[in-house]
């Protein structure tokens, strides 16, 4: 490989980030960061005047996923680190990989100790729903059924993007009994629910979380139920910035597509962008009234002091506060 390979692999990654073709906000994140390694490793001299601007649509990809901006942080926070104290002349390859397999180390702790966390509030009999595509909700459940707990799991198809239907695929091979439903029919089988499980793009600083749209009205009809609603989150997907007042973007898809599907499009194609419009958010916020706890790595809490659990995380992170500013300063020492 060289470096325009390299760069182009990580546009086709921003690429598919940006349109949400990477179900789970991780995923996402962890994806970036391996095409983002990949460049630091093949384009050399280059580094410094690639990387600023890389970081930077990478931010643009998913402007209000505090996962992303989390892991680039952990990341590139960890480059600087290996950089600064690593001899000069010396190959740059070792500090990036080192980096990365730091990364994955850390995610896949956080994901563990959620797992074994969450798994304790499943028990037999019973029926769990989730939304959207999770893969630490994933693993809280697959934790929960080799404790031997025998349940089954009500997954809505999670419209616009429907990754409901990936996580259905995902909980069949691990031989969960498992229903698809669609969205407007959460309300119909939440009767038989008896604890709902969702995964999060990002916590505000007063326990909002924001997560794949819909979450919101699934949040609701479990509080009218009576149902408890949890949201599996690591601490690193607390947003500092909303400490400062700062507003979560909400971005949107221009696809009408999602809206209609494609074999019913030219009944409304004449009118889309005159008297039809159609609007496709990617998140919504649920209050954290709605929420009875966050499974975190540190064990379950209330989303009205998550803020004073994910203090301890952000006091690791590298001086330079924004990512943007890490990106600079690895590309200073890389010269």
């Amino acid at each position: 490989m060289d470096c325009s390979k390299a760069l182009e692999g990580y546009l086709r990654v921003l690429g598919d980030v940006s349109e949400a073709r990477v179900p789970g906000s991780t995923e996402a994140a962890l994806r970036l960061v391996h095409a983002l390694a990949e460049v630091l490793s093949y384009c050399g001299s280059d580094v410094p005047r690639l990387l600023p601007q890389l970081v930077g649509k990478a931010l643009q990809a998913r402007p209000g996923s505090q996962t992303v901006r989390s892991i680039l942080q952990l990341f590139l926070g960890k480059v600087l680190e290996l950089l600064a104290s690593s001899e000069e002349g010396s190959l740059r390859d070792e500090p990036v990989g080192r980096a990365v397999a730091e990364v994955l180390k850390y995610v896949e702790g956080v994901r563990e100790a959620i797992a074994e966390i969450g798994s304790r509030r499943v028990e037999a009999g019973d029926t769990v729903m989730t939304y959207s595509y999770s893969t630490t909700v994933l693993r809280i459940l697959e934790r929960a059924a080799k404790r031997g707990a025998d349940f089954e799991v009500y997954v809505a198809e999670s419209r616009p993007i429907a990754e409901g239907r990936l996580m259905a695929s995902a909980l069949s091979r691990l031989d969960l009994k498992t229903t698809l439903v669609v969205d407007s029919a959460v309300r119909y089988v939440m009767k038989k629910v008896s604890k709902v499980f969702v995964g999060a793009e990002a916590i505000a600083a007063n326990g909002a979380v924001v997560s794949k749209v819909g979450t919101s009205v699934v949040a609701l009809v479990a509080k009218e139920a009576r149902v408890r609603f949890y949201v599996a989150a690591g601490l690193y997907k607390f947003s500092p910035e909303t400490v400062f007042g700062d507003l979560v973007v909400i971005e949107e898809l221009e696809s009408p597509e999602l809206v209609v599907p494609q074999d019913r499009l030219g009944e409304v194609a004449p009118f889309l962008g005159r008297s039809i419009r159609t609007r496709t958010p990617l998140y919504d916020v649920t209050p954290p009234e709605y929420v009875d706890a966050v499974i975190t790595e540190r064990g379950l809490i209330a989303p009205q002091v998550v803020f004073y659990f994910a203090r301890e995380f952000l006091s690791t992170q590298s001086p330079y506060v924004s990512v943007e500013k890490l990106a600079e300063e690895v590309a200073r020492l890389w010269r």
